[in-house]
């Protein structure tokens, strides 16, 4: 196991196109319950109108399987290419336990070694390394609704008691009556997703989370698509830099002065390594998860508010694929890493034993089982291993598939979710984005 790591609302009112939820599944988890259905041909275009230190907890949990993997494939990809769509463009033993929640949402969650760092919590998960979870407190009653985290977009909303959809009814909810503090409005706000969407209206309370508390506004939720009935989420927290017509809760975070610096810092523990020591820090870095100095990356001026940074080159080990000069998004919000065809198809051209496994909408390789070699990254003159652990999937019917999938999110980039981040501590910088920059580390 790997002991240190060397090297988070906008809400629009009316309508906005936005995508905060979208758990990828890879076709070849589709051939365990043998439901495969046809990728989509090709994507929708629309576009995305979003709009002290202290640590907040954060749960990973796995998502009911009641439809195909496939079918949530092909809602998955849209939803990205939607998401980036803009207009302008201390260790301890983990212990597995079913949280007892109120309302109707009982997934199961494995809790995290509490960390020895003040202000910090534990990151918890159920095994998969799927989809990272954070308990966030809403109203004077301190509602605890389980918020999906994501540095994709900054939309912030909520399933509300009045919904009636099928999605609502499997999960939590928060509305006037919890809370004596609560003030709704009747702005509209509708975010639409690939295969659906969510409406409701805007609503002001106190938010609560890692020690801080504030007022802010997000979205009540009282129309929620299919979606959100096979997941855990209560709803979404937006964690990117993007501007909307109500203040982000990045905004809101720095507006009230609740930590020395704005930044926040995630580690993102992966099952096998045991002990699971995940974590999320505001306010300052945990230096006990890294060895080193930091390295500071700059966020790209045309990332439309997200955490974008140059790309120098990918590489299998020390074969570099000649991919340069090309964005990579930084996003806790999906599981794997995407990249448009032609690169990815330069990627696995350096790649030992690589073989094109499926075309289509989202081409996948695969590739030998037993590959040790690291996926890398260079930014900056710094390169960054990904370990085979989590770029090489594990071996369904002998056959093992590669991480990276061929498909096109944001024109001529690349999308790196938790099988990249997993290798990282990464440290995002909202003081020093002003100046562009954001600093990621890796393990050693």
């Amino acid at each position: 196991m790997m002991s240190l790591i060397h090297t988070l609302i906008a809400v629009i009112t009316l309508v906005s196109s936005a995508n905060a939820f979208f758990p990828y599944f890879p076709p070849y988890m589709c051939a365990e319950d043998g439901q495969c259905v046809n990728q989509p041909n090709s994507p929708r275009d629309v576009k995305d109108e979003v709009s002290g230190i202290a640590s907040l907890k954060i749960s990973q949990r796995w998502p009911k399987t009641e439809v195909s993997r496939d079918q949530q494939v092909r809602r998955t990809v849209n939803k990205l290419i939607r998401k980036y769509n803009h207009p302008s463009q201390a260790r301890g033993s983990a212990r597995d336990s079913v949280e007892k929640r109120r309302g109707t949402n009982t997934y199961s969650v494995q809790t995290a070694a509490n960390p020895a760092p003040t202000n910090s919590a534990g990151i918890n998960q159920d095994g998969t390394d799927f989809s990272y979870f954070a308990q966030v407190q809403f109203g004077s009653a301190n509602t605890p609704l389980y918020m999906l985290l994501d540095t994709g977009a900054s939309t912030t909303w909520v399933m509300g008691p009045s919904c009636g959809s099928d999605a609502c009814k499997s999960h939590d909810s928060f509305g006037a009556a919890d809370s004596k503090t609560f003030k709704t409005t009747t702005d509209p706000f509708s975010v639409a997703y690939g295969a659906g969407s969510v409406s409701g209206t805007l609503a002001s309370d106190s938010v609560s989370i890692a020690g801080m508390k504030f007022q802010m506004t997000f979205g009540i939720a009282n129309i929620t698509s299919d979606d959100f009935k096979y997941f855990p989420i209560d709803g979404i927290l937006g964690l990117s830099l993007q501007k909307g017509s109500t203040p982000s809760f990045i905004e809101t975070l720095v507006a009230s002065k609740a930590v020395k610096s704005n930044i926040f810092g995630i580690s993102l523990n992966r099952a096998s390594d045991g002990d699971n020591t995940g974590e999320i820090n505001f306010g300052a870095v945990d230096n006990s998860k890294f060895t080193g100095s930091l390295n500071y990356l700059p966020v790209s001026a045309n990332s439309a508010g997200d955490w974008a940074i140059p790309m120098a080159n990918v590489g299998f080990g020390s074969n570099q694929a000649g991919v340069t000069g090309k964005l990579a998004y930084i996003d806790t919000g999906t599981s794997f890493i995407f990249a448009p065809p032609d690169q990815a198809a330069a990627f696995y051209a350096v790649v030992t034993g690589a073989k094109i496994l499926s075309t289509g909408a989202t081409v996948t390789y695969s590739v030998p089982c037993d590959t040790t070699t690291a996926l890398t990254f260079t930014f900056g003159k710094t390169t960054y291993s990904v370990s085979p652990k989590d770029w090489v999937s594990a071996s369904v019917n002998g056959v093992c598939t590669g991480n990276v999938f061929g498909r096109t999110i944001v024109a001529d980039s690349w999308l790196l979710g938790d099988t990249f981040l997993k290798n990282v501590y990464a440290v995002f910088d909202v003081d020093q984005t002003r100046a562009l920059q954001l600093r990621l580390l890796q393990f050693p």
